[in-house]
């Protein structure tokens, strides 16, 4: 079994308003986290192995997606799990958005964007039609 990308140690540099009580379900957290991002970027062992990729990139994602599921809700918030909602008067409009309500956790579109691959620089070129 491979090691997870960050420890308990790791998430609390990052977030130091992690409570207390949270640590066990924090741990829990980061293991989910790191078998996510190993599952979704099979060949990032491989890559940090060869010196690709910074140890501290796959770190920093998983710590960030934990302190993201494990963030409390804002009590002034829309409703429970919502991260917008709206209403309307006439003609009767009601909506919203939900917010990780199971508190899973997830990457998002810059996580993946810090473990991709890097792409060969593009170049220009021409085409001299004619010969």
């Amino acid at each position: 079994m491979a090691a997870d990308y960050a420890t308990l140690e790791d998430l609390q540099d990052h977030w130091s308003a992690l409570p207390a009580a949270k640590e066990s379900e924090a741990q829990q957290k980061l293991h989910e986290a790191s078998v996510e991002v190993r599952a979704l970027y099979p060949d990032l062992d491989a890559r940090i192995a060869a010196g690709n990729i910074d140890a501290d990139v796959p770190r920093l994602v998983v710590c960030r997606m934990v302190k993201r599921a494990l963030e409390p809700k804002d009590e002034n918030a829309p409703p429970s799990g919502m991260e917008s909602f709206q209403f309307g008067a006439g003609p009767f409009t009601m909506g919203g958005k939900m917010a990780n309500p199971d508190g899973s956790v997830y990457m998002t579109a810059a996580d993946k964007r810090l473990l991709a691959k890097s792409r060969p620089q593009r170049q220009a070129w021409t085409i001299h039609p004619g010969g």
